[in-house]
């Protein structure tokens, strides 16, 4: 188990209830070595927010939240928290499915999160409120992916999207990034090759 990130903790706070849960387990995932979250890291978190004078919160509510919002599945069925461990023993969750982690777990590389979505796993196209009007793979989504999967800092994701549009190996829609839908070039609409 790891201890409550103070940097965490605080922009929970400032957050505020704005964040949600979905939003808090999201920075807790992010910011603890992965993949995924152990349980009792999220814990020690409800565990340090409850304590505070601060902010209110309802832990056995949250940890009820995400007990009855937690499956097993290996892809994506949306708005849930996946379990990600090994065994009986790993009680790890995520905000992305096993198999997500599987195929791209530790990956850069942005082709491969928008063939995998397009390919293996479109269901979560369905599901994702993050991009423009396009049928690509919104830009947010693919950060997201990239820094609770692939580990990577928002900063690292973002360039390496532009340096994989700036290679020709994708296109962006016109929206405005990071509101842009992102295509692989050979299978984008003619209009934006």
């Amino acid at each position: 188990m790891s201890e409550p990130n103070q940097a965490v903790v605080d922009e929970i706070i400032r957050e505020g209830e704005a964040i949600g849960a979905r939003g808090l387990v999201e920075l807790i995932e992010r910011y603890h070595r992965g993949p995924g979250v152990e349980l009792e890291t999220i814990e020690a978190y409800v565990e340090e927010l409850e304590a505070r004078d601060d902010y209110a919160f309802d832990g056995a509510d949250f940890l009820a939240h995400v007990a009855e919002n937690t499956t097993d599945a290996d892809w994506w069925e949306g708005g849930v928290y996946y379990e990600i461990g090994d065994d009986a023993d790993d009680d790890r969750i995520s905000l992305f499915p096993r198999a997500w982690h599987d195929h791209l777990g530790g990956s850069a590389d942005v082709t491969e999160y928008v063939a995998f979505i397009e390919d293996e796993d479109p269901e979560y196209l369905e599901d994702v409120e993050l991009g423009g009007p396009g049928s690509g793979v919104p830009e947010k989504a693919v950060v997201e992916a990239m820094m609770l999967v692939g580990r990577v800092q928002r900063g690292d994701a973002t360039t390496a999207i532009h340096e994989a549009r700036d290679a020709g190996e994708i296109v962006e829609d016109a929206d405005q990034s990071p509101e842009a839908d992102i295509y692989l070039t050979d299978r984008a609409p003619e209009e934006l090759r």
